[in-house]
């Protein structure tokens, strides 16, 4: 496996952390930079989040604390599901058992940061993007002559059917549609892991014990940090454990084969009534416009759940 550059673009909440630990713990994977944005919480508690995750996980990389809201309108839902369901700090009502630090936050802002560490990459890079787009979209538009260095844009988001904001919109891609739109209508390679195949990776509660039991304590607090994720799937939809959305584009870019994709032209809905935000898919080509984007379908949740009860092995002997 070749070595693989990353910036990874978060709004560190419970799924985020799970994701941060997988890239942490494949030896193939360099983690360039952490750049924050608002989504499951505000910005400046996901920069706060970020920070503390990326020390316990031995993470050193700079952090570059971004957008704390969309390019135009507020987003919709901002008070609701998107962040009670990671609670009130954002880490599972368990962040306050990090220390809080502010060793590697960077004197640069997100998209700065972003573009120096792209420019100064010794090989393409792959912009791994897990919150709302602002920041990614602020980048495309600001440094437009990098875009030929970002190899892909992994980004969990979005959905060709259904929705978790509203019944068809996805809460990344709706929180900041327009930025979603700008990133959609670049010509950067673009992945999109959503619902269709996030949904089904979820971490039960024996699997998240694992994590404990391999993990030390760093595994512990993981574990902990689901619970109060996963008691709300049980109470929303009746799921069997919380589900790790965020991991998805890591474990795709450790083993593709885990993720099944399909291509599609997809575009952002700027107007619709009740669809402002949607990821709209043509699989068929009806629209006979080019093919803009792979979509995961369907992803290995065995596999991949095995990759994060295997991969925090990698912090057994860390104390925090």
């Amino acid at each position: 496996m070749n070595k693989k550059y990353i910036v990874m673009d978060v709004d560190t909440g419970c799924d985020d952390s799970m994701a941060l630990m997988l890239a942490k713990s494949c030896p193939d994977i360099e983690i360039l930079a952490l750049t924050c944005v608002f989504g499951n919480n505000d910005v400046n508690t996901t920069t706060e989040n970020t920070l503390k995750v990326a020390k316990m996980l031995g993470i050193n990389a700079p952090v570059g604390k971004g957008a704390q809201k969309p390019l135009i309108d507020p987003p919709l839902q901002a008070d609701g599901l998107g962040i009670a369901i990671h609670g009130k700090d954002g880490l599972g009502n368990v962040g306050g058992r990090l220390k809080k630090t502010e060793e590697n936050l960077s004197d640069l802002t997100a998209v700065d940061l972003m573009a120096k560490v792209i420019k100064d990459a010794p090989e393409k890079v792959t912009v791994v993007a897990t919150g709302p787009l602002t920041n990614i979209a602020t980048f495309l538009v600001s440094y437009p002559e990098l875009q030929e260095k970002i190899e892909q844009i992994a980004l969990m988001g979005g959905a060709a059917y259904g929705g978790n904001l509203t019944f068809n919109v996805e809460a990344n891609t709706g929180h900041d549609p327009e930025a979603s739109a700008i990133v959609f209508m670049s010509g950067v390679k673009k992945v999109m892991f959503g619902l269709d195949a996030t949904m089904a990776v979820y971490i039960t509660n024996r699997e998240r014990q694992l994590l404990a039991e391999n993990g030390g304590e760093v595994g512990v607090f993981l574990k902990d940090c689901l619970q109060a994720y996963a008691d709300t799937y049980k109470a929303l939809a009746n799921y069997s454990g919380a589900v790790l959305h965020d991991s998805l584009p890591l474990a795709w870019l450790i083993d593709e084969s885990c993720v099944q994709l399909k291509d599609a032209y997809v575009e952002i809905d700027l107007n619709g009534a009740v669809s402002r935000g949607c990821t709209v898919a043509d699989f068929m080509g009806i629209c006979q416009k080019p093919r803009n984007t792979k979509i995961a379908m369907r992803a290995d949740r065995e596999k991949i759940i095995k990759m994060h009860t295997e991969g925090v092995k990698a912090f057994a002997d860390v104390k925090i």
